[in-house]
């Protein structure tokens, strides 16, 4: 099981206070399902059955306006911002969780 940050600000950012419900909830599901390097191997049904709510994935990224990115053919989403948030933005190679995250990037 893996453990992350989490901002707690983000019930404060208007971006974030503006999302319909489903898509909040996936925004946060996409977070927690990501691997280290904040990318999520796209499965809309499981997401769909997690959240409880069906989810149009070009409705959703429209909505996290840019946050995300689809890679892979859409196959994968990338949270932009992830790995600066969880790791900082200089990954140091000798650390083993940075070289990890490193590796996945490749």
């Amino acid at each position: 099981m893996s453990k992350r940050f989490t901002d707690t600000d983000k019930w404060r950012n208007p971006w974030f206070r503006k999302l319909p419900p489903t898509y909040k909830a996936l925004w946060m599901y996409i977070v927690d399902a990501c691997d280290n390097a904040g990318v999520w191997m796209v499965d809309i049904d499981l997401a769909s059955f997690s959240i409880g709510e069906e989810i149009d994935l070009d409705s959703a990224l429209e909505a996290f306006d840019g946050r995300v990115i689809s890679i892979g053919d859409g196959k994968r989403w990338q949270v932009v911002d992830y790995v600066a948030f969880q790791f900082g933005t200089e990954l140091n190679p000798k650390s083993k969780v940075h070289a990890s995250v490193i590796s996945l990037m490749k």
